[in-house]
């Protein structure tokens, strides 16, 4: 049975399973008085995975409005256009930087291989082309409305240039995707989600800064889990953040290459946890430095 859990005042994760494992990929689900909407979808292979969570959660058919999506990555909107197949009435929102990946993602399809590996890239399972006509841009400040609801948009690049979080009102609730560090059980720390290519540290800061300055009760990321909104938590992100580009940056003039780097930060957190790190944190942390490396280049 799917991992399903009630947050609280209608709003629901389900746990789509990233690549295979478990409470490391989260699509966050909003139940109103008119229909319902999620929060970005994992990769395409979730969609099993999503579909029964849905059911259980009790979205019909004719419930379904629309999905958000904080970016265009696979394991945030891979499910998307599969989704659009079952519910007739939902659109896809956007940024507008990223409604062209999602009518055409051959140039993402052909990044993430590049990045990712073969292997990885089929287990995946890809993203189909979504019309124009399902696709809503949204930009900064936006606000939609579903029911008793109203979600705005907030315009947080540096993970990705057309990231944006969504503040659910009145919840204050902040749906940050992966504006904050990778967290939660799987990845015993927290991890600066850095992956390549493209990652902007100076927007990111100013990201972070961004979603708590909307003073939120809870923040919500994909990777993973929900956590309690305060000034220690945002000032906890923009230390971990920098401090991991001063170190990448240093060990980067000694001469180490990224394996190297991503193995002394593996042994320290290992070290520190006296336990093996999970193996998705491994893998994310090589593909973090690396993200790191290239924007230092």
């Amino acid at each position: 049975m799917v991992p399903v859990t009630n947050i609280g005042k209608n709003v629901y994760v389900i746990d789509n399973g990233g690549l295979g494992y478990e409470r490391t990929n989260a699509t966050y689900v909003v139940k109103t008085d008119s229909g319902s909407f999620l929060i970005d979808t994992g990769y395409a292979i979730a969609y099993r995975r999503l579909m029964e969570g849905l059911r259980a959660i009790g979205v019909g058919r004719n419930e379904l409005k629309a999905v958000l999506l904080t970016h265009v990555h696979l394991d945030h909107c891979g499910s998307a256009p599969l989704l659009l197949r079952q519910f007739d009435d939902a659109v896809v929102v956007v940024h507008p930087r990223g409604a062209r990946h999602l009518e055409d993602p051959s140039k993402l399809l052909e990044a993430t291989k590049e990045i990712f590996g073969e292997a990885a890239f089929r287990r995946m399972g890809g993203l189909e082309p979504v019309d124009s006509s399902r696709i809503v841009q949204v930009s900064d400040e936006e606000e939609l409305e579903f029911g008793q609801v109203t979600v705005r948009a907030l315009y947080t690049p540096g993970h990705a240039p057309h990231h944006v979080a969504y503040l659910l009102e009145p919840h204050r609730f902040v749906f940050a995707g992966d504006a904050l560090s990778t967290r939660g059980t799987v990845f015993r720390v927290p991890l600066p989600d850095t992956v390549p290519p493209g990652f902007d540290i100076e927007a990111g800061l100013k990201s972070i800064r961004r979603i708590f300055e909307t003073d939120p009760r809870l923040v919500l990321i994909t990777h993973y889990g929900w956590y309690v909104a305060s000034r220690e938590l945002m000032e906890e992100e923009l230390e971990l953040y920098r401090n991991w580009f001063e170190r990448i940056g240093a060990m980067k003039s000694k001469g180490m290459d990224r394996f190297a780097i991503a193995e002394q930060f593996i042994r320290e957190f290992e070290d520190g946890l006296r336990m093996p790190l999970h193996p998705v944190a491994r893998d994310w942390i090589y593909r973090y430095v690396w993200g790191a490396l290239l924007s230092l280049s």
